[in-house]
């Protein structure tokens, strides 16, 4: 016969023990609900970084096709010319520029690599224009190893040329301005001696997919904490100005 003390041990243990149970069960639902928001959540993430990817490939190579047009279209005007010479150094400056175009993939690059493009695009030009054309350059060398977004400086000139320094005759001057202002601002400032922004150049489909791009992408990587300004676009007769702001931010080294 059972004591009084095993009966309800065991009474005790019938009751708790579903109990125990249940709890462990509630318990494990809730922690394999949690794992799996937690795999949604991470799964999210990378789709929206994949995405983000894929927006700024999209945007750089709709920026891509204009200034291999406008290079291309400018070595045939030398091969009419018959000025061969000229020619050979034009190409070797395209060479240069289409081979580091397509091996860069990151969306961020040093700003000395930016330069560089830039240049060699800008020797074309100069090949191109002559003596007609100057370019002045006003660059902080400390800048060199911080971080832009590509073909961001290479844009803004080739918008230069083909809605300012194209459209006029006689002497044609860029100048290209690169300063840290606020300590930890970079700003950049294009500016040409063409006839000026005819309205907002960011309402113009035709005129403004290179500076829409521009734009959208450092929206993407710095939101509003980057800016992109057109100086007098509705004052005629004063030349081309386009003003942007990024972050000054340095490649980690890690």
């Amino acid at each position: 016969m059972l004591s009084y003390e095993i009966f309800f041990l065991i009474l005790l243990i019938s009751i708790i023990g579903p109990v125990a149970g249940l709890l462990a069960l509630v318990f494990y639902n809730m922690l394999e609900k949690q794992t799996y928001l937690l795999r949604v959540e991470n799964r999210q993430i990378t789709l929206e970084k994949e995405l983000e990817k894929s927006r700024f490939i999209q945007l750089n190579q709709q920026i891509q096709p204009h200034f291999l047009f406008n290079s291309l279209n400018s070595l045939y005007g030398l091969v009419r010319l018959k000025k061969y010479d000229i020619l050979s150094q034009s190409f070797e400056h395209m060479v240069l520029y289409i081979r580091s175009k397509y091996q860069e993939k990151d969306a961020l690059i040093l700003l000395e690599e930016e330069i560089s493009h830039t240049q060699h695009y800008l020797e074309i030009q100069m090949l191109r224009f002559g003596y007609r054309l100057e370019v002045i350059w006003d660059v902080n060398e400390v800048v060199n190893k911080a971080l832009t977004v590509p073909y961001l400086l290479q844009t803004l000139v080739e918008n230069s040329f083909k809605h300012g320094i194209e459209m006029i005759e006689g002497d044609a001057l860029l100048q290209i301005t690169i300063q840290i202002v606020d300590h930890d601002v970079i700003q950049m400032v294009v500016q040409d001696n063409g006839p000026g922004f005819q309205g907002d150049p960011f309402l113009s489909k035709e005129s403004g997919i290179g500076l829409i791009n521009v734009k959208r992408r450092l929206e993407l990587l710095f939101g509003n904490k980057s800016s992109i300004t057109i100086q007098d676009v509705t004052k005629q007769n004063s030349g081309g100005v386009i003003i942007v702001n990024w972050p000054l931010t340095y490649q980690n080294l890690q």
